[in-house]
């Protein structure tokens, strides 16, 4: 039994290092799936720019799995009501909000996509305050049914 684990063990540690080092080639960046990520991703800083729930319903799949993180969370928001609840509380707490993300890297890796960059938030809270930062971003799509839908965000505010 014991030379069976050794065996089994090494053969799994194989196969892991042959993945590591020669990983399978992801699908091209370029072209109509890559086009289509980074639309998905400006509807969505459109949606969040507008302070448009319906559209941010379109945007995001309908899953219990799904997360956001924003720049205040103490825990991550998880499923798809709670986050909905918590752009609800974020439109509610701004009277004015524009996002933008900077230099988007887009990588697909069969259904899933994510892009990173770098977002500039600037806004007004409903107390009139200025609210601008920049921040971190993430966000990962799903391809469900044929499109690119939201299955994370996370954003947290660069140090200055």
């Amino acid at each position: 039994m014991p030379n069976k684990l050794i065996r089994t063990t090494a053969a799994a540690l194989g196969f892991i290092t042959l993945a590591l080092v020669n990983p399978p080639a992801p699908r091209a960046e370029a072209g109509a799936e890559s086009a289509a990520i980074a639309s998905a991703n400006h509807v969505f800083d459109e949606a969040l720019s507008a302070r448009d729930i319906a559209a941010m319903d379109t945007i995001w799949a309908h899953e219990r799995y799904v997360v956001a993180v924003h720049p205040a969370s103490k825990t991550p928001i998880i499923g798809w009501a709670a986050v909905r609840k918590s752009w609800e509380a974020t439109f509610d707490r701004f009277a004015e909000i524009s996002v933008s993300m900077q230099d988007p890297q887009i990588r697909i890796n069969e259904n899933v996509a994510w892009v990173v960059g770098l977002e500039e938030i600037r806004g007004k809270l409903k107390n009139g305050e200025a609210a601008t930062f920049m921040a971190f971003t993430t966000n990962i799509f799903e391809k469900i049914d044929g499109h690119w839908l939201m299955v994370l965000h996370t954003t947290s505010r660069v140090p200055h």
